[in-house]
């Protein structure tokens, strides 16, 4: 049994591709939307799950200072052209998918964190 798992592991292990372990090595640290300097994607691990916390300061929300909204951690998966998210702070267990492309040290990615603007894309630089 125990060898059983030990082999289906490796073979899960070995199938990785090389491309999505450089993609997601590479994602590692800290982004800055490059306009407003305001917004950050911080790639790395909860536990042993890949994550990216979105900050995006502060506002004031029945006379509470409060991260806004979208702010924190997303479960996400790198896909061809897009990534897929789920906001874990969010009642909803959906994976939504979102353009997005890296170029070097330069992230171009669809807004995720405002439905009301579709379409826009924001680019973010590694600090």
């Amino acid at each position: 049994m125990k060898t059983g798992f030990l082999i289906i592991l490796t073979i899960v292990l070995f199938s990785c591709s090389n491309d999505d372990l450089n993609t997601v090595t590479a994602l590692e640290g800290k982004w800055v939307e490059v306009n407003t300097k305001t917004d950050t994607l911080t790639f790395g691990k909860i536990g042993e799950q890949d994550a990216m916390i979105l900050g995006r300061g502060r506002e004031m929300r029945n006379g509470v200072s409060s991260p806004k909204y979208g702010s924190g951690p997303y479960e996400y998966e790198i896909l061809t052209k897009k990534i897929s998210l789920r906001w874990y702070l969010s009642s909803n267990s959906a994976f939504n998918e979102f353009f997005f492309n890296q170029t070097g040290g330069m992230l171009i990615v669809e807004k995720f964190y405002d439905t009301n603007i579709q379409g826009t894309l924001l680019i973010f630089e590694k600090l």
